[in-house]
């Protein structure tokens, strides 16, 4: 009895869940065939289905009180509402079943205290050494760096990441724009609207592929919660659904700290 108990236990956890959705991201990349594969990983995995279903159910939760009139006309909180109040079938909010988010700290420096912060620190000096700084873009500087990154996005060597007509055009809607770069050259751009506590990774991509672009991931990582952090944000969402979520970008995200939690869109 003892070790059925200790399998329910383990098998519900939040990185027990983050684990079954890497395996059916894998599973559906291997057939081609998307969400339609569920069905075919549920019959395989049918204990491990219910223990992520328990594990959902388990996962704390976050409320997200969003600012009222006049700031909740902004592009930034309209489009934090939007992600955030997403709904499956038009049903069930998004938020209920798992969404990665990572906490901002009041204090900044705490984000990279700890153990689990081991890697990020060293990613971040690599970074430091390779010269890769990032900074908020100014506002004359947004019209080169969103051709650029639409020209990065479509001839991006890794086609899950390639697209011939990226979905970029209300990036110049929203405040905070950050860049990394090296020597002047634009090695990455994020974007990242936000309203009270809250914000959204509407876009955190490199503009290139090569070792620096790597680091300048991790270096970004940072330094975005430090400019989050000091707007009052205390949240910070994926927009991407976590069955939709390549394994290469959940385990980069799981790598700087975000994790799964339930959030409820307060009304």
């Amino acid at each position: 009895m003892a070790a059925v108990v200790e399998r329910f236990r383990a098998g519900s956890t939040e990185a027990a869940l983050a684990s079954f959705l890497g395996d059916y991201r894998e599973h559906a990349d291997a057939r081609g065939t998307g969400v339609r594969s569920a069905p075919a990983f549920v019959r395989a995995q049918p204990l491990r289905t219910v223990l992520a279903a328990v594990a959902v159910v388990r996962l704390p939760g976050r409320r997200a009180v969003l600012p009222g009139p006049p700031l909740a006309a902004t592009a930034d909180a309209r489009q934090v509402r939007e992600v955030l109040g997403r709904r499956l079938a038009g049903i069930v909010p998004v938020g209920l079943t798992g969404t990665a988010v990572l906490d901002v700290p009041a204090d900044a420096e705490e984000y990279l205290e700890g153990n689990s912060r081991q890697t990020l620190r060293r990613k971040l000096r690599a970074a430091t050494k390779k010269g890769v700084s990032a900074r908020v873009v100014r506002p004359g500087e947004r019209e080169t760096l969103l051709a650029r990154a639409r020209a990065a996005e479509q001839a991006h060597p890794d086609e899950r990441y390639r697209s011939a007509d990226p979905d970029l055009a209300d990036l110049p809607d929203y405040q905070l724009w950050l860049v990394a770069e090296r020597d002047g050259e634009p090695l990455m751009l994020a974007v990242l609207p936000h309203a009270g506590e809250w914000a959204v990774l509407r876009h955190f991509r490199t503009i290139g592929t090569g070792p620096a672009h790597s680091d300048a991931r991790y270096l970004m990582a940072v330094v975005a919660v430090r400019e989050l952090s000091a707007r009052g944000v205390r949240h910070l969402a994926d927009t991407v659904p976590a069955t939709h979520l390549p394994n290469g970008l959940r385990h980069f995200q799981r790598m700087i700290g975000f994790r799964y939690v339930r959030v409820r869109l307060a009304r």
